[in-house]
């Protein structure tokens, strides 16, 4: 291979990869994002996503390197497509014709966008072939020129990606750290399957809600036909389904929007649909049975910021214009950008399911300790309060018990009466500790002694167990 070939070859490639980012928002696939689609198939699988994420975490940084290796991916194939067409023209078309359907197949109109981007790889490397002297004969300086402008742009591309009342001697507003009672959209954590810079963002935009399948009266409405539904408030705790033992993958928010009952009334579903199925602007989907969709079931179109009072538009990154909430469900259940509910008479595997997660996705009783932290200093003799949060999925939580030695022995925490049935609670216990180290651990303990599963598990497939557990000095 020539220098040429990977000059032109890096470079078509990022070209194409800035101009297929713009035609992705008028509609046309985009074959990087199917790369990256069946790159984060493969990572989703168990044993992969356990080494990932037991390497890099469970935020962004994982996925965000998923898609860094899928461009890059993308970038160095196409000094080889470059040679091929270059040395075999109708064997090289085909090759990247091969490549671009390869990457983009498991996209909507997919097959069409890669005969488009082969199109355009065959039209700038006819054009280069058809001045091909001067290209030969170009000196070295401008060579590293082009160079350097290529890998600056890449540079460029690669920063883009980047992206109350007391009880007992406790007032639970004045215990610092511990997570308020209710939370905004500002807090509230945000997981999707895709990088945060390929999220859909319909503000601004037409957008219809399809309610169809078997249904006997199939409609369709826009968000101010939504807002004019009759609406209810829903105070309902998020998680996510990643979220590990201690983590903050979950957030207690006031959403507002109208009753998925309300909306399969006008549908009059057929008595043999059985399921429900979701579907999301960016192709996300989810199902459930109809038997399991709780009453509190709701198409959100807004949440409450908790220090103005007022309801405001969920914001992009949270769903904008609905999402549905499932309460006792993990988020992977509850899509956002919603864009049709079908029902049918079969299951639809969701997204996250066909890559190994839990079909139910059932929430796990969980607590975790938000004051003091990890390996904190503290000063003998002191009263602190150790506090945190707990959370059932909706089941009665009858107490939260702290340890301050490693789980020999338990103390009742107080705990604060819940706001709802979804909501989750704070809990509080005040300690004056000596001098030495401590072993703090929280179990929370639902209606008729069931202890929240203490033995230790990674989040995936059903979603993580195990007692917080966190050490400090006292001094």
């Amino acid at each position: 291979m020539r220098r040429t070939d990977w000059m032109w070859g890096i470079g078509v490639g990022l070209g194409l990869g800035l101009v297929g980012f713009g035609l992705r928002g008028l509609g046309v696939a985009y074959p990087l994002e199917g790369l990256f689609a069946q790159i984060t198939h493969w990572l989703g699988t168990p044993a992969m996503f356990n080494l990932v994420h037991s390497l890099f975490g469970y935020g962004e940084l994982a996925k965000n390197l998923a898609f860094a290796g899928a461009a890059l991916a993308w970038l160095l194939v196409h000094p080889f497509l470059w040679w091929a067409a270059r040395r075999r023209l109708p064997l090289g078309l085909l090759l990247t014709l091969g490549v671009y359907a390869a990457s983009a197949f498991v996209l909507p109109g997919g097959w069409v966008a890669a005969g488009l981007y082969a199109a355009v790889f065959a039209g700038v490397i006819l054009a280069v072939r058809r001045g091909s002297n001067p290209v030969v004969a170009s000196s070295a300086d401008p060579a590293r020129r082009e160079s350097l402008k290529t890998l600056g742009v890449l540079a460029v591309g690669l920063a883009l990606w980047g992206e109350v009342r007391a009880q007992a001697r406790i007032v639970w507003e004045k215990i610092a750290g511990l997570w308020p009672e209710l939370i905004g959209q500002s807090r509230l954590y945000q997981v999707s399957k895709n990088p945060a810079f390929l999220d859909p963002n319909l503000l601004g935009r037409p957008y219809r809600l399809e309610v169809s399948g078997l249904v006997n009266r199939p409609f369709s409405l826009g968000l101010e036909e939504i807002k004019a539904l009759p609406s209810v408030d829903l105070i309902h705790t998020m998680t996510c389904i990643s979220n590990p033992i201690g983590g903050d993958l979950i957030g207690c928010v006031k959403w507002r929007g109208v009753p998925l009952k309300t909306l399969l009334e006008r549908a009059d579903v057929k008595a043999e649909a059985k399921f429900i199925v979701w579907e999301a602007a960016d192709r996300y989907t989810e199902s459930i049975a109809l038997a399991e969709v709780p009453p509190e079931a709701m198409l959100a179109y807004a949440a409450e910021n908790p220090e103005s009072g007022e309801f405001e538009d969920l914001e992009p990154r949270h769903g904008y214009p609905t999402r549905i909430l499932l309460p006792g469900r993990y988020g992977m259940k509850q899509p956002k950008w919603l864009s049709k509910i079908t029902l049918s008479d079969r299951e639809v595997t969701g997204y996250w399911a066909q890559r190994g997660w839990s079909k139910s996705a059932v929430i796990r009783t969980m607590s975790r300790i938000d004051t003091p932290r990890q390996n904190a200093r503290l000063k003998a003799g002191e009263e602190l309060i150790v506090a945190g949060i707990a959370y059932t999925g909706g089941r009665p939580l009858e107490r939260v018990e702290v340890s301050l030695d490693g789980g020999k022995t338990w103390q009742k925490a107080q705990l604060r009466p819940p706001r709802a049935r979804y909501a989750w609670q704070q809990w509080a216990l005040p300690w004056r500790p000596q001098k030495g180290d401590y072993t703090l651990q929280v179990r929370a303990v639902e209606a008729g002694e069931r202890l929240q599963d203490a033995t230790v598990r990674e989040p995936l497939p059903d979603g993580a167990t195990g007692y917080h557990t966190l050490r400090v000095r006292v001094g």
